[in-house]
């Protein structure tokens, strides 16, 4: 009896070592990735952790600043139509969150959303930006409008794309793609941490659109590529295990919040509900809030032409004395 528990127990650690090895990958090196993702506008910088940051810097240093912040697992290339579409009027600024895109690893990373509102508090500081317009998209949303509460006199306006950072109800937990639920189990983190993650991303993007022409097999490359970055992994697992148990006081504040903001969602977003976006613009007093039909997560990559012009017309009433606050579906 006992030889043939050894047995049966053998074949399974058999079994789950041939599926590891199957399942796992290695990394990339950042020296590949540079050669197949960096820019011609790329830049680096050392933070003080010992964060090497990757950035875009496009247009006129005398221009009016924007920096682009993107979301969970995504990196500066998810800005690519509206950083060729503001360079001619703007100083475009793109960033890779940590653990994102080409930004290399830290010291002490704090991989908590307060802890990307700190980076980019202390990014912003290091490039001497002033009365900056900040967009962020999904998690950089988050990470924006908790960085505008606490540093306001640094920016002139926020703009938040499907936004993160509304407390979630239990039945948009139930209805989020089956990866966003994975990831952040804690139990599958260490097999997570050492897999392809090809699989995953990709049935994270069919989530992410509306239109699923746009889920390509070169975007899951890219996606992938990325995800394999020297330490990558780990840090995007322990960002989405991040804690959430002060959201609802954390949104509260917002009411405070003393800046023009735009808020654009799209209508059939699965990982953030376009309700979240009408929960924003009513916490914020100073917000215009715009839907798109047929649109997903990522707005700014869907309706690339159409969001553009509307941020285009949001900033240009900045300098109006009437302040737009309406809520409006666009048919566009």
């Amino acid at each position: 009896m006992l030889r043939r528990v050894i047995v049966v127990l053998l074949v399974l650690a058999a079994g789950v070592s041939a599926l590891w090895l199957l399942l796992h990958r290695q990394n990339i090196s950042y020296r590949t990735l540079d050669e197949r993702y960096a820019a011609d506008s790329s830049h680096y910088l050392t933070l003080s952790n010992d964060l090497v940051v990757h950035f875009t810097d496009e247009g006129s240093e005398d221009a009016p600043v924007i920096v682009l912040v993107h979301g969970f697992a995504s990196s500066l290339q998810t800005w690519r139509d509206w950083r060729a579409g503001l360079i001619r009027d703007f100083r475009v600024i793109s960033v890779d969150l940590p653990s994102h895109g080409l930004t290399r690893k830290g010291d002490a990373e704090v991989l908590t959303t307060n802890g990307l509102a700190a980076f980019l508090g202390e990014f912003i500081t290091e490039l001497e930006l002033e009365n900056v317009t900040l967009v962020g998209s999904s998690m950089g949303g988050h990470a924006g409008w908790v960085y505008a509460l606490d540093h306001p006199e640094h920016l002139s306006a926020l703009v938040l794309i499907g936004a993160a950072g509304m407390p979630p109800t239990d039945a948009e937990k139930d209805d989020r793609p089956f990866v966003y639920g994975l990831v952040s189990n804690v139990w599958a983190k260490p097999l997570l941490a050492s897999m392809n993650p090809k699989p995953l991303i990709r049935d994270g993007l069919n989530g992410a659109y509306f239109d699923p022409a746009f889920v390509t097999d070169a975007l899951v490359q890219q996606y992938s590529d990325l995800a394999l970055a020297p330490g990558h992994r780990t840090g995007l697992l322990t960002l989405a295990a991040r804690s959430r148990v002060d959201a609802r006081e954390q949104a509260e504040q917002l009411k405070a919040l003393d800046l023009p903001v735009l808020i654009l969602h799209g209508a059939d977003d699965r990982i953030i509900p376009a309700a979240h976006g009408e929960r924003l613009n009513d916490l914020i007093s100073n917000a215009r809030l715009i839907i798109y039909p047929e649109t997903g997560h990522l707005p700014h990559e869907e309706r690339a032409d159409q969001t553009l012009s509307d941020l285009k017309q949001f900033l240009a009433s900045l300098s109006s004395d009437e302040p737009e606050t309406e809520t409006t579906i666009s048919e566009h």
